[in-house]
């Protein structure tokens, strides 16, 4: 049987009654409550950016058809630590997903639930990642969504707002050029599609100033696409769908 306290020694050689990140067991928590029991026994599961695959074995033991598991080649020595003791069928990929030719994209298929933590705000082009995520769900699949924020004043954080760090990358991690607030990350869910969005209270367990820091959330694709559009107003053009710009 799996267990968190031998990965945590096995990952970073180190003795712990915790996972790093523990927050993300409780959005996983929420998850199950808030999902019909077994919806995604026997479905298919895609996780973005597995990183120490805590989350990885949390979303095995839903027991889903395949788990497909996309990382950066840049992480390969550390998912392969653990990524041979994962105990479902699952699929790894070493990629971007944001530049995956189109018809490897195409074969990913559709997933009933995609878990994607700690990756928007690593990405210049958040729109498009969230109607990628939006078009590779099921009618009525589950994105899970976390993200930092930004780090700005109360009066700035209540807002739709983004802040851009170009050409020194935020705290000079050489991938985080923007940072949104929550506002934004919502505006953005609803203009892909997402007209469901439930908000994570994930970080009460942990470290409540996180909420200062990051969001989280569990949205639901509708039956139906009710993505956003733009230059629509004269009626002479095609339909723009938003976030979808080759």
């Amino acid at each position: 049987m799996f267990n968190l306290k031998s990965l945590i020694r096995k990952l970073f050689g180190v003795s712990s009654d915790h996972e790093p990140m523990f927050y993300r067991h409780k959005l996983f928590e929420e998850l199950i409550d808030l999902v019909p029991e077994k919806l995604f026994s026997d479905s298919r599961v895609l996780e973005i950016g597995p990183k120490d695959g805590f989350d990885s074995f949390r979303l095995a033991s839903l027991e889903p058809l395949e788990l497909v598991l996309i990382d950066l080649p840049e992480k390969s020595s550390l998912v392969k630590k653990w990524l041979s003791e994962i105990p479902c069928v699952y699929h790894y990929i070493e990629t971007n997903l944001m530049y995956m030719p189109s018809e490897e994209l195409e074969s990913l298929g559709r997933f009933d639930l995609i878990w994607c933590t700690g990756v928007l705000y690593h990405n210049a082009e958040q729109l498009r990642l969230l109607r990628r995520l939006h078009n590779l769900l099921n009618p009525g699949g589950y994105l899970v969504l976390e993200s930092a924020t930004i780090r700005d004043p109360w009066y700035i954080r209540k807002g739709n707002f983004v802040r851009i760090y170009h050409p020194d990358t935020y705290n000079d991690t050489g991938t985080i050029t923007h940072l949104p607030t929550v506002g934004s990350i919502k505006a953005w869910l609803n203009m892909v599609g997402f007209s469901t969005i439930h908000d994570s209270e994930c970080y009460s367990v942990s470290n409540p100033a996180l909420y200062k820091q990051r969001y989280a959330c569990i949205c639901q694709r509708s039956t139906s696409d009710s993505s956003g559009s733009y230059y629509d107003k004269s009626g002479r053009n095609p339909v723009y769908v938003l976030g979808e710009s080759t």
